[in-house]
């Protein structure tokens, strides 16, 4: 994301998820086509839906977003019980929206393709985000990652940023154009046995998450170290949960941790810096900053 310098001891904290608040769930036994517009061939049954055929198949959300918006969650549940299939998080479709041999549509949408297992059962697969706007596809990331069978993908976006989670805590945010439309999955070339076995549609958080608390800062300057530490900041009932720190020296951005510590180690003797802390979370939304002005210290000449 954006430019990042050195920071230090950045230990993994417990994570403050409180959990989205889904206005859709569906195991995917039956098609209720009051909930779901279908494209292509799709094949619910007691295990969730499967999706064998190449050409592509989607399940795009009749239901309207609670806020009215075109901005929610989308989170997909994969039983992954062989190598194959590719597997799709859609936000912002259009109806009929999707990708395979007949890709089609405006959307915004989280691939996972072709996840592999090796002989140890371990799995990796590829990832991508897609952005289409009538048909015409742009590839705005492409990454590799773990997979594993009961599997949770997350695809949220929340104005121009789209947050990813691929089976992790955490998201991952990338730059996406805003557009209109509803969330939606699709998958193809399933092989049997997999099966996309819940799907969950949440509205998006907006309530910004409590500053820091300035009078819980500690910090500690050397003349070539500056370290911080802080009380964390608690999700309340209604967050999708406390993402990041976000840390801000001199009005640029210096990096973010999930832990409350960190390290500056490219500071002098006789310096002082201003350090702004922000509270991000899991849908995007920023706490006003919490500002500490450290200065550094001066070697003591020798007498």
């Amino acid at each position: 994301m954006k430019r990042s310098l050195s920071i230090a001891a950045l230990l993994m904290a417990g994570q403050l998820y409180a959990g989205v608040q889904y206005y859709l769930t569906d195991n995917l036994t039956t098609i209720d086509p009051t909930k779901w517009a279908v494209t292509g061939v799709v094949n619910p049954g007691p295990a969730g839906l499967a999706a064998p055929d190449a050409n592509g198949a989607s399940l795009i959300s009749k239901v309207p977003i609670p806020d009215g918006s075109s901005e929610a969650e989308v989170d997909a549940t994969l039983t992954l019980a062989a190598s194959g299939g590719v597997y799709t998080e859609f936000l912002q479709a259009s109806t009929g929206a999707r990708t395979g041999a007949l890709a089609n549509g405006t959307y915004v949408a989280l691939e996972m393709q072709n996840p592999t297992f090796d002989s140890a059962r371990n799995c990796m697969a590829n990832f991508l985000i897609f952005q289409s706007s009538n048909g015409t596809v742009s590839l705005v990331s492409e990454f590799q990652h773990a997979c594993r069978n009961g599997m949770l993908l997350r695809l949220a976006v929340h104005g121009n940023t789209a947050l990813v989670w691929p089976d992790d805590a955490t998201p991952v945010e990338f730059a996406v154009a805003s557009g209109i439309g509803q969330p939606g999955i699709g998958a193809y070339g399933m092989p049997a046995g997999n099966s996309i076995s819940l799907v969950q549609l949440g509205s998006i958080g907006r309530t910004a998450p409590s500053a820091v608390d300035e009078k819980s800062i500690g910090i500690s300057a050397f003349r070539n170290r500056v370290d911080m530490q802080w009380t964390a900041v608690a999700a309340t009932a209604t967050s999708p949960g406390i993402a990041a720190y976000w840390i801000y020296r001199d009005g640029s951005y210096f990096g973010q941790t999930q832990s409350t510590h960190f390290s500056d180690e490219a500071v002098s003797p006789g310096a002082n810096h201003t350090y702004t802390i922000y509270v991000v979370d899991q849908h995007f939304n920023q706490s006003p900053g919490t500002a500490v002005t450290v200065s550094t210290p001066v070697p003591v000449a020798k007498k």
